[in-house]
């Protein structure tokens, strides 16, 4: 570990004591930083990792711990439609309610920005509405600074009028420090709407889509 006691020097053992307590008043509430090379030898090495964070030691390696930072929840409060069939548009956000990390670009608000890099769990949830008897579907999907995420579309489909159907997806998503996601969505009929209810005399009202993220490993 990078820290080091005082070790004594000569016969007189009085200097080193008072060397060492002024060390341990120091040191007392602070981690030890792991260097490269220290060995996870036992569990529960409780110590501070040079990337930023606290490890600690579990199955023969260290292990991040996670502390408070890079969550948000995002809501659109507002019914969104699409101008055009089969074309991508991506969910504007309200302003974050609550969040630490995460913002929404000031100039683009289908834009969450983040702040710091990691592994962290995506929760989306959706309200649609069909305004029409035709069949139709909607297709949504994340977009990573500008790029489609593969393999990551959720489609649903809604065959009569005035139908109102909730979908939701939960992923993990790898990010870099700086970059931006979208929720993206298309339609294949513009009738079918990310619909926000309005508020009833026994219920509150709902958003259009909310979007719950949390980071859970660097």
């Amino acid at each position: 570990m990078s820290a080091t006691p005082p070790a004594p020097l000569g016969p007189d053992w009085k200097p080193w004591g008072e060397r060492l307590v002024s060390y341990m008043t120091r040191v007392r509430s602070q981690l030890v930083t792991f260097d490269a090379g220290d060995k996870a030898t036992d569990d529960g090495i409780f110590v501070w990792s040079r990337a930023g964070y606290p490890v600690v030691s579990k199955g023969g390696e260290y292990k991040q711990v996670v502390v408070e930072g890079g969550y948000a929840q995002l809501k659109r409060t507002a019914t969104q439609t699409a101008g055009s069939t089969n074309t991508a548009y991506g969910v504007a956000w309200d302003a974050i309610a609550f969040g630490e990390g995460i913002t929404l670009d000031a100039s683009d608000s289908t834009k969450v920005v983040f702040a710091e890099g990691g592994k962290f769990v995506l929760s989306l949830s959706a309200q649609l509405k069909s305004n029409s008897s035709a069949s139709k579907s909607i297709w949504m999907w994340p977009r990573l600074n500008g790029t489609d995420v593969a393999g990551s579309t959720l489609k649903a489909s809604i065959t009569s009028s005035d139908d109102d159907v909730a979908v939701c997806r939960t992923t993990i998503l790898q990010v870099t420090a700086g970059q931006y996601l979208q929720a993206m969505f298309a339609v294949s009929d513009v009738t079918l709407l990310l619909n926000a209810p309005a508020t009833e005399s026994f219920a509150p009202s709902s958003p259009a889509v909310t979007l719950s993220i949390t980071r859970f490993m660097q």
